[in-house]
Formats: C-alpha cells, sequence, structure tokens
C-alpha cells in the first residue's frame, strides 16, 4: 500500500510537470498563430490606410464614380488579396466598389461613426456563409471635412489557408463567444453559450485536480486536452488552442509504473533514472530551441534598426544639401545675369558698367558668403551681429530680385510701402534672405494657379513694423509644421529645396526680437514678419 502511494505520488508530479511543459509550448504555437492572423490582418489595415490617400478616391467622391475606378477598385483588390473593396459616401451608402453587386448597400453605422471621426475601425461579420473581417477609414478634404468611407474587406478563409497544418486544433472566439477563424472547418460557427448538441462547441471540462477538458465529436478524438487562450485586442478575438495532454498522461503513466516496480525490482531504478533523463533532455533541448528562436529574432531586428538609421542619416543629408542649395541659388543667379551683362558691355567697349557689374558680383559673393555664415549660425546656435537698417530699403531690393522671375510667371505683383523709411536693427542680408525666401515661396505656390496675385506691403504701427505677403496659390497644407526643418510639400528636386529655407527663416526673425507667422486664406495663404521699430529695439 505504502509502495502504492508513492507511485501515486510520483504519477501526480509527473502529470503536473507534463501538463506544465505542454502548456509551455502550447503556449509559444498559440503566440505564433495569433501572430501570423494579426500579421496577416495588417496587411489589409495598412491597405485602408493606404487607400484612405488616394486622390481618385476623393475625386470619385466629390464628382462621381466611373467604370475606370471600378476597374482601379477591382485592380487593387486582387494585388492585395481583398475579399472586396468599398467606397461609400458620408452616409455610408456604397457608390462604387470592386463587386459592383455591392453597390447600393450601407456600411454599418459603427464603421462609418468610427471612421468620419478619423479613426481606423474594424468589425467581425459573416455574410451568405462568407465570414469577412472589414476596415473602414475615412477620406477628407484638406479642411478635414469628411469626404466619404472607404472599405477593405479580408476573408477569413483565404487567410487559414495560408497557416501551417497544426496538429492542435487553434480558434478565435468573436466578442459573441462564438468561433470566426479555426484551422478545423467542423469548428467554424459554433457556439461557447450553447449546449453541444445544440450547435454548441464540443467541448467539456474533465473531473479532476487539473484544468483538462475533452473535444467530443465529431471536431476529434485526441482525448483529454488543455484548453489555453490569449485576448487579443487589437482585433477583439479571443484565440484559444486545444493542445493534447496524452505524451504528458503517457509518460506520468510509465513513472507510476516505475514507481511503483521499483518497490518490487531495485533493477528498474535504472530505467526510471534514464526515462527521467530524456525527459529533462527534451525540456532542455526544447529550451534552447526556443531560445535560438529569440536571438535570431533579436539579431533581425537589430539589423533593420540599423538599417533604418543609416538611411535617416543619408536621408537627413540628402535634406540639408538640397536646402543649401535652395538658399544659394538666387546670388548664384544674380552673378551669372550680371556677368553675361558684364560680357555684353565689354563686347560694345563700356567699360563703366563693366566696372558696376563686377562690383555687383562681388556684392553677390559676399551675401552668399554671408549666407553660408547664416546657415553655420543655424547649425550652432550663434549670435550674429545686427545694425540700423531700412525695412523699407531691404523689401524693395529683394523684391527688385525676382520682379523679373515674377513677371515671366505671370504673377501680377503689387508693392505696397510708406514713404518714409522704416528703421530696424537687424543684419541686412539675412533679413533680406528671409524676405526673398517668402517672396519665391509664393511664386512657387501659385505656379498651378489660374489667379496669380501677389501683394507685399509694409507697415509700421507703434512700436513694431510688418511686412505681409500674400498670394492666391495653394494655400498651407499643415500650418503647424510649416517652420519644422525638412518640413516641405514641394517637389524633390531642382530650386525648390526640402524645406529648410522656412525654418532658417524663422531662426533669423527671432534673433532679430521679431516674429514669423503664417495663416491660410479663402485663397492662398498669408506670411508676416514683424520687427521692433529702431527706437523701440534692445541690443539683439
Amino acid at each position: 500500500m505504502l509502495s502504492f502511494a508513492a507511485a501515486w505520488v510520483v504519477y501526480q508530479n509527473a502529470l503536473s510537470s507534463g501538463i506544465a511543459a505542454t502548456a509551455q509550448a502550447g503556449q509559444v504555437r498559440l503566440s505564433e498563430v495569433t501572430s501570423t492572423l494579426r500579421l496577416q490582418l495588417s496587411g489589409f489595415r495598412t491597405l485602408a490606410n493606404v487607400l484612405a490617400n488616394e486622390p481618385i478616391l476623393q475625386t470619385a467622391l466629390v464628382t462621381a464614380p466611373d467604370a475606370e475606378l471600378r476597374d482601379w477598385l477591382a485592380d487593387f483588390q486582387l494585388t492585395y488579396g481583398a475579399w472586396h473593396i468599398d467606397l461609400a459616401d458620408p452616409q455610408g451608402r456604397i457608390i462604387a466598389s470592386s463587386g459592383p453587386a455591392r453597390e447600393g448597400q450601407q456600411v454599418t453605422p459603427r464603421l462609418m461613426a468610427a471612421a468620419l471621426n478619423a479613426r481606423l475601425e474594424f468589425e467581425h461579420v459573416r455574410e451568405g456563409g462568407v465570414r469577412l473581417t472589414r476596415f473602414a477609414r475615412g477620406l477628407f478634404t484638406a479642411d478635414h471635412v469628411p469626404l466619404g468611407v472607404v472599405v477593405v474587406s479580408a476573408e477569413m478563409a483565404a487567410l487559414e489557408f495560408e497557416w501551417p497544418v497544426a496538429p492542435e486544433p487553434v480558434v478565435f472566439f468573436d466578442a459573441d463567444n462564438q468561433s470566426f477563424i479555426a484551422n478545423r472547418p467542423e469548428l467554424l460557427g459554433l457556439s461557447l453559450t450553447a449546449a453541444p448538441d445544440a450547435g454548441g462547441f464540443p467541448i467539456l471540462r474533465q473531473p479532476g485536480p487539473h484544468a483538462l477538458w475533452r473535444l467530443g465529436p465529431p471536431a476529434n478524438s485526441q482525448g483529454d486536452v488543455l484548453r489555453l487562450e490569449r485576448f487579443i485586442a487589437p482585433l477583439d478575438l479571443r484565440a484559444e488552442i486545444f493542445v493534447s495532454v496524452a505524451p504528458a498522461q503517457e509518460a506520468a503513466r510509465l513513472r507510476f509504473a516505475l514507481a511503483l516496480a521499483t518497490a518490487l525490482v531495485i533493477g528498474l531504478i535504472g530505467a526510471i533514472a534514464v526515462q527521467q533523463r530524456r525527459q529533462l533532455a527534451f525540456e532542455a533541448d526544447y529550451s534552447a530551441t526556443l531560445e535560438a528562436r529569440v536571438e535570431a529574432r533579436t539579431a533581425e531586428l537589430r539589423k533593420a534598426q540599423g538599417e533604418l538609421v543609416e538611411a535617416s542619416k543619408l536621408a537627413a543629408l540628402g535634406r540639408l544639401s538640397a536646402g543649401i542649395s535652395h538658399e544659394l541659388n538666387q546670388p548664384l543667379a544674380a552673378i551669372l545675369n550680371f556677368a553675361e551683362n558684364g560680357r555684353k558691355f565689354l563686347a560694345k567697349g563700356r567699360v563703366d558698367p563693366v566696372s558696376d557689374n563686377l562690383a555687383l558680383i562681388g556684392d553677390q559673393v559676399r551675401r552668399m558668403t554671408r549666407i553660408i555664415n547664416n546657415l553655420r549660425a543655424f547649425a550652432r546656435k550663434e549670435v550674429m551681429p545686427t545694425e540700423p537698417i531700412s525695412f523699407r530699403a531691404v523689401v524693395e531690393n529683394a523684391y527688385g530680385l525676382v520682379a523679373a522671375d515674377l513677371a515671366k510667371a505671370g504673377v501680377a505683383a503689387s508693392l505696397s510701402l510708406p514713404d518714409d523709411d522704416v528703421d530696424v536693427l537687424a543684419g541686412r542680408v539675412r533679413l533680406e534672405q528671409v524676405v526673398l525666401n517668402l517672396l519665391t515661396n509664393a511664386m512657387d505656390a501659385m505656379a498651378t494657379s489660374t489667379d496669380k496675385n501677389l501683394l507685399v506691403s509694409l507697415d509700421s504701427t507703434g512700436s513694431s513694423a510688418a511686412l505681409t505677403v500674400r498670394d492666391t496659390g495653394s494655400g498651407i497644407q499643415d500650418p503647424d509644421r510649416v517652420f519644422e526643418p525638412f518640413y516641405t510639400t514641394k517637389n524633390l528636386g531642382a530650386s525648390q529645396g526640402l524645406g529648410l529655407g522656412l525654418s532658417l527663416a524663422l531662426g533669423i526673425i527671432q534673433q532679430f526680437g521679431g516674429q514669423l507667422s503664417c495663416r491660410n486664406l479663402a485663397q492662398g495663404a498669408e506670411f508676416k514678419i514683424t520687427l521692433p521699430l529702431l527706437e523701440d529695439t534692445q541690443d539683439v
């Protein structure tokens, strides 16, 4: 009797240990399956975000969808493996779809409410025996007015087909406790709240000290199982895996027999020790395999991080180079113009104008030197010297440099200046650089406008002087970010720069004790420079 009791203790301990190891392995496999599903659905989530920024969809919501749009949606559906891609108006009615039969149907209020509030929303639905997960994203105008919603539907059966074959049943339950996704067809569409004979899920709790369950027919016949679960908050699904404990039970029964036989045959002790060592070796090997996987994944992440850092460095270097090119483009163009004029005057024997053009070239070279010093001051936060200057003369000079370009671009420019000088404490070249930057930016903003009007006005009120530059261009997409370094909405290349000019301009004006601000108008944008007048200015 004592030998049986001791063998029973051995059995219970072995069973507990085996179940614990089985649970650990089951959690690893459950994590792999849930990661696979999240990765699959993340592609459709990303597709919804990408489509929300497609101009062709925004245009269709403003005008009307056509056959070309439906073909475009069908191409996206086939390319990315979506079940359907729908475009709905703000009332939720589908106006275009990769599946024409869906047009006229309604998007659920849950998806519409979230998408029109600029949130990505999803839902799990069943339609005609097809299990779908839908992702919805809103489309908005530049003024954040909702235009409609794009909905991407993913079919669960197609995702399940891509899963690797696993010996354990894996089921994902939705918020209604119904099996929505599974790697066994017979486990789909079953409810946890109903009895097995009434369409419920065929799982029963087994009596005993261990948390064991049994999957009954017709699901499978693998006996007692461990029921492990994990809630996936981003998908609002609960994943469950049913891992067979038959190997653990067999190992425990073997230990029981060995322990019982120990009392009868001392020689069986060696067999028990061998068995235990094998079990420990198996657990050690399994643990080593998991550690190797973790180390491999960590190495991959570190490599990817290094590549991202290098890419960021190269991008920053390119943006800085383009920004410097943008700032030096105007004086270089002026030098070329003065040199050409000097050559023509020299050919005609007119020496005095040649001398004047050489002097102007020298001025532009000195201006480039000051610009480079300004860039260095911006990078190192140095304080450059200031002097009393005429704000009116600075504006006139900057306007004269771009007047020909404005006329060539078809811009109707209006310059409004006071009769008297407006004196401020600043750096002449740096202030001229800022004004020139605002004028060229305004000209670029009106490149695609039919109505091209530029208003430049200088006023002095109270203790400050204010220069206003207004254009009738496309406006500012994001006024809160317009002064960030490297932020730009212009096309790459040429002399358009990559977003360094306004950041430099802001730093320069702040050094002078002034302010640089911007805002959108009914048509176009307005930039304003405010500087304290000379008599009210402290040393900068």
